[in-house]
């Protein structure tokens, strides 16, 4: 009797956490899985009695241009995030002891998040107009890069802090008691603590990055400023009324998907390899 009530449990239990996976299946079904293979789909699909190399023909000496252009805005604004980041939510954990001070100053940083994206930019670029004297005084890719960290800073911070107001404080005591310094505590310590939310912070602050649009064309506005995600946008935006631009435009954001996982599987196998190639150090006694 008492075995047929464990498997009848059993089974409820099995169904009820069928039930609560549901909704994230489907989630993910909607707005991952259609809209990736719709993608490959327009990306491959002949247009207008075309071969499907017609939708790739586009992707010229300009467009890897953009492309490695959008890459390396996008790292120095994350590196950027990266380098205020650390410092302010060390400062705000270790030194500000009031809880109440702490939680204004947390407000204050994500305060930017809850104001629309394009009154921030035009807020921006307005000051920049203000202090140059002129109008439509913003040229050059820098602008970008402030753009771009002004809007996407609060992503990295907010992740590092809440590590960081959890980590215990023996450890970097301990660090101090052995001879180490602050900077070899920071790397030896409180850096392997937070990889995890640095991690985070980086994907929530470089994927989108390096896609966006609207900022790079209010902040720059020398001709060559655009990135490759208005380019995408613009060929979006033509689809409605021209099949081939919406080709070309799935067929760039398919590129854009699968470099940005030959970087990850990159990330990871240098992972690894750093972990392999440290664990060898610690035996020899090198490290």
């Amino acid at each position: 009797m008492n075995m047929l009530k464990n498997k009848r449990f059993f089974r409820t239990a099995k169904a009820n956490r069928a039930l609560l996976l549901l909704p994230f299946i489907l989630i993910v079904l909607l707005f991952i899985i259609i809209p990736l293979f719709l993608i490959i789909y327009k990306s491959f699909a002949p247009v207008d009695n075309l071969s499907f190399t017609e939708n790739w023909a586009f992707i010229d000496n300009y467009i890897w241009g953009k492309i490695l252009q959008s890459f390396l805005i996008a790292l120095l604004a994350t590196i950027i995030c990266i380098g205020i980041s650390y410092p302010f939510a060390m400062f705000l954990t270790f030194n500000i002891r009031s809880k109440n001070l702490k939680a204004i100053v947390v407000v204050l940083v994500t305060a930017p998040i809850w104001m629309s994206f394009l009154v921030k930019i035009v807020g921006l670029k307005t000051t920049f107009d203000l202090i140059n004297g002129t109008q439509n005084s913003t040229f050059g890719d820098i602008y970008t890069v402030i753009g771009l960290v002004y809007i996407y800073l609060p992503f990295m911070i907010l992740p590092l802090y809440n590590v960081l107001s959890e980590m215990p404080k023996n450890l970097i005591f301990a660090s101090k008691d052995l001879g180490r310094s602050n900077a070899a505590t920071f790397f030896y310590v409180i850096l392997p603590y937070t990889f995890t939310a640095l991690a985070a912070g980086v994907t929530l602050v470089f994927l989108p990055a390096l896609t966006t649009v609207a900022v790079p064309q209010f902040m720059n506005g020398s001709s060559s400023g655009s990135m490759i995600g208005d380019i995408i946008m613009g060929w979006g935006a033509d689809g409605q009324t021209n099949e081939l631009s919406l080709a070309r435009a799935s067929t760039l954001s398919l590129v854009i998907l699968l470099l940005i996982l030959i970087s990850y599987l990159l990330y990871v196998i240098g992972i690894k390899i750093y972990k392999k190639t440290k664990n060898k150090w610690f035996s020899r006694g090198i490290v």
